[in-house]
């Protein structure tokens, strides 16, 4: 759970991160509880949701300790149904939604374990909890609200590709994939 560099000796707080996960890979055992919160947020989103989905499938896979993986990466949810007998399930911290007396949505974070994946980000709540100006927030929230439109265009563009490429012949990769690209929308 590295959330420090340590720049005199060259390293970043990724590389810190990596060093702290290679260590805790080498030395587990099916005993042993491993914690690892948020593997992969130094890098690129590609290569952090590479590596973080290729170290919890080692883990559960291979060395097998009861293992808690914190994560805001959606894609690594799916992850779950690969294991049918429940090696690998969804949690997250349970929450409630309301109206605010500004009209605004409040959220109230329970500190409870829930079962499933949480479907949304909570981070501008977290902003707002911590303090941030109003104005940078709702600059946030803006572009939030972009980038998730965006997404969920690109989401649909490939869904409709993979729709077309399976109508175009009967191939269950492309069926996998139309399903998938459900489920993300």
């Amino acid at each position: 759970m590295g959330a420090f560099d340590n720049m005199m000796k060259g390293e970043s707080t990724f590389m810190v991160e990596l060093s702290e996960t290679s260590d805790i890979l080498k030395q587990a055992s099916p005993r042993s509880l491993v914690i690892l919160d948020e593997l992969g947020r130094g890098t690129s989103t590609h290569d952090g949701v590479a590596i973080a989905q290729a170290v919890l499938d080692y883990t559960v896979r291979d060395i097998k300790p009861l293992t808690l993986f914190i994560t805001h990466y959606q894609s690594l949810a799916r992850m779950a149904d690969g294991w049918p007998r429940g090696e690998l399930r969804n949690v997250h911290m349970r929450f409630e939604e309301q109206k605010g007396v500004d009209g605004e949505d409040e959220v109230t974070f329970l500190y409870e374990v829930g079962e499933g994946v949480a479907h949304r980000s909570y981070g501008l709540n977290v902003g707002k909890l911590a303090g941030l100006p109003k104005v940078v927030l709702d600059v946030a929230g803006v572009k939030s609200r972009m980038m998730e439109k965006e997404e969920g265009r690109r989401r649909i563009e490939n869904t409709s590709r993979v729709l077309s490429n399976l109508l175009s012949g009967d191939d269950q990769q492309h069926l996998d994939s139309l399903i998938a690209g459900i489920e993300q929308l």
